[in-house]
């Protein structure tokens, strides 16, 4: 998956400034809480990290948890972001945002997105997307995009957001028709594909951001070296490369608070918009 590619892209990097073996390892399952938990528990040391995304504030707003990012997580650094696209089947008439949602308001209930999991950025880009424009798009549940693609290319799921690199293959082959580009400047693999502001919807786009996190209580010093580490990772060329090859962009790891303040002003704007949607976790 993203996450797993995002992470492996400077595992190495950081295994050659740390001086030591670092691993990727998955945890899926609950919307990521069972990761984010495990990390959460470990001992704080810093030799136990959490990539965080939006999965991160969304799981906490969506249904209990047993941990809060705020309160038992500490920043370490941002690493950057992955575009999710907006695509419609070929089938569609539509050419570009502005159409899909004429399109969708004359046909309300009878086009279906990808729901590859409720916190998910995708989902939570189309439930965004959905409250501020007002139409009404159903949600087929996934276990993640894989099994949904053949769906979508037979024409049964007919408009969906879906992450860059998992769509890019299909837009190239002619397979899907791409609207638009959550992302804060256009992609180069697709330069004439706007952005969602570009397109006139910037209140609805939603950047699937990445950062690194440790549990909370692990010292002060430790988190400034691993962050030394991810400052010299991220200004690699070469992991710069393999974030791009995927469809993201590797961005300056910054400071530790500035993971901080990311993590906190996202979990309030989500929170926000599921009171304000009603979604839930089923």
């Amino acid at each position: 998956g993203i996450v797993d590619l995002m992470a492996r892209s400077l595992n190495e990097k950081l295994a050659a400034g740390l001086g030591q073996p670092v691993l990727v390892e998955a945890r899926p399952g609950a919307n990521a809480s069972l990761g984010t938990e495990a990390v959460v528990k470990s001992e704080p040391d810093g030799h136990t990290l959490l990539m965080a995304t939006l999965s991160t504030v969304t799981t906490p707003a969506l249904s209990r948890t047993s941990w809060q990012p705020t309160r038992d997580l500490a920043g370490v650094a941002m690493m950057g972001h992955v575009a999710n696209v907006a695509l419609v089947h070929p089938s569609l008439p539509a050419q570009n945002l502005k159409e899909i949602v004429d399109y969708a308001r004359a046909r309300p209930g009878q086009l279906n997105y990808i729901n590859a999991g409720v916190g998910t950025s995708p989902t939570m880009a189309m439930e965004l997307f959905k409250k501020n424009t007002g139409i009404d798009v159903v949600g087929v549940g996934y276990k993640g995009f894989p099994p949904a693609i053949p769906d979508m290319l037979a024409g049964q799921i007919q408009f969906s957001f879906m992450p860059f690199g998992v769509a890019a293959p299909h837009v190239r082959a002619g397979k899907l028709r791409l609207l638009a580009v959550a992302a804060p400047a256009r992609t180069r693999q697709f330069p004439d594909a706007p952005t969602m502001a570009e397109a006139g919807f910037a209140e609805s786009q939603v950047i699937s951001w990445y950062a690194f996190m440790v549990a909370a209580g692990t010292p002060r010093p430790v988190i400034a070296r691993l962050n030394a580490e991810f400052v010299k990772a991220l200004a690699d060329a070469e992991v710069q490369a393999r974030v791009e090859k995927i469809g993201g962009e590797a961005l300056p790891a910054g400071k530790p608070e500035e993971a901080d303040a990311t993590v906190a002003r996202e979990l309030e704007r989500w929170t926000k918009l599921v009171q304000a949607t009603g979604l839930k976790i089923d």
